[in-house]
């Protein structure tokens, strides 16, 4: 067994050479070309294929190869007494700092996760899957309308063995049977109307469209606005200027008896000024202090709001399940995100309505109409 150099014209006849030399054993240690003639070293040594072998995979090695194109020295073994500098050697630079080095590091990591999270969201699928005439598109398709990738999980029932526009239509409906509340009815009947959220979504609004939405509903004119307000914040000047145009009286929630409010026929709708834990700090107040007073409670939600949001709010109303409202839907359009947090936190969409208009602009949000909206405008990328 041995280790030997052979020399040729060309490539084909010193492989010839070590075929007839060593046989299918031999291992090639490596090639050159010299003056025109082609060098190739080769062996059939068994400790020298078996070291050979370790270098080339130890080469090879993904931290190896990281660590050297980062500049980072790779541990190997260096006779000392060796000085001498070889010609096509990389030099080394300085290395790197145990700060720096670790600080890199976590760069690395953070980009590595980040690949790793949209490798997780990718769908692989093979040639069937990509005809739009089969169930298989259909989740693809509503991920990229940006449905969120749980509900579409667990609403995939209604789109399985139906074609994409079916699929899609069918899955709209099953979203909205999820987000349509069933207190629509509870709230046209209710005397007492607790509307909170918010700053900025749109209470005031909501409260003054609500008046004159029930008292066309019930030919009523005895309606009063209830301002709740926080010490900080003052009286509501949106209210006051409602009150003024539509003609019903704002009373402060001081001075109301809630022992006494089933006696008479009047409509009071709360306006809870202020943010969102303000409203149920004092709605809880109210369900512990007067336990039988009844109302019907409605969470103003913006259109725009994002999943986050979405998902801090209804964990802060969980004990008080209201009624959703979409407001400012004239200044932007609900989207599959929202849509998709809302049915995954078992929130119930009962209004929708704009900003703008003041008169008849309260829409019950069913069934029908939730899926007419998709429909509309969630039509396809």
């Amino acid at each position: 067994m041995k280790t030997q150099l052979f020399k040729a014209r060309d490539m084909k006849t010193a492989m010839n050479l070590v075929n007839d030399e060593f046989g299918e054993k031999a291992i090639i240690l490596s090639t050159k070309k010299n003056n025109g003639v082609v060098e190739v070293e080769a062996s059939d040594n068994d400790d020298i294929i078996e070291t050979h072998k370790k270098q080339i995979e130890e080469n090879k090695s993904f931290s190896n190869v990281f660590m050297k194109e980062m500049d980072i020295p790779v541990k190997h073994k260096i006779n000392k007494k060796d000085n001498i500098s070889y010609l096509g050697t990389k030099k080394l630079k300085e290395p790197l700092q145990k700060g720096e080095s670790t600080e890199l590091l976590k760069k690395i990591q953070k980009q590595l996760d980040s690949l790793k999270e949209e490798m997780n969201n990718m769908i692989l699928t093979d040639q069937s899957g990509i005809s739009d005439k089969l169930s298989h598109f259909t989740p693809i398709k509503l991920r990229q309308e940006k449905f969120l990738p749980s509900i579409i999980n667990k609403l995939s029932y209604s789109f399985i063995g139906k074609n994409l526009e079916e699929g899609r239509v069918s899955f709209f409906r099953e979203l909205s049977k999820k987000l349509a509340s069933d207190d629509f009815s509870r709230f046209l009947n209710s005397k007492n109307i607790f509307v909170f959220g918010n700053s900025g979504s749109g209470k005031s609004t909501l409260a003054a469209k609500i008046a004159s939405y029930l008292s066309d509903k019930r030919s009523s004119k005895n309606i009063n606005f209830i301002d709740v307000t926080n010490s900080s914040t003052g009286n509501s000047d949106v209210l006051r200027s409602y009150s003024r145009v539509l003609g019903f009286p704002v009373k402060d929630y001081n001075f109301f008896n809630f022992n006494n409010s089933d006696k008479n026929d009047s409509i009071n709708i709360f306006d809870f000024s202020g943010d969102i834990n303000f409203g149920v700090q004092k709605i809880k107040e109210i369900k512990n202090s007067f336990p039988s007073f009844n109302f019907c409670s409605i969470l103003t939600l913006p259109s725009g709001s994002n999943s986050e949001m979405i998902d801090g709010l209804t964990a802060k109303v969980s004990d008080i399940r209201p009624m959703v409202a979409v407001t400012k839907l004239d200044e932007c359009w609900v989207g599959a995100e929202e849509f998709s947090s809302l049915a995954l936190n078992n929130a119930r969409i009962g209004i929708v309505t704009g900003t703008k208009i003041l008169i008849d602009s309260i829409m019950e949000a069913n069934e029908n109409s939730l899926t007419k909206y998709m429909k509309e405008n969630f039509k396809g990328v």
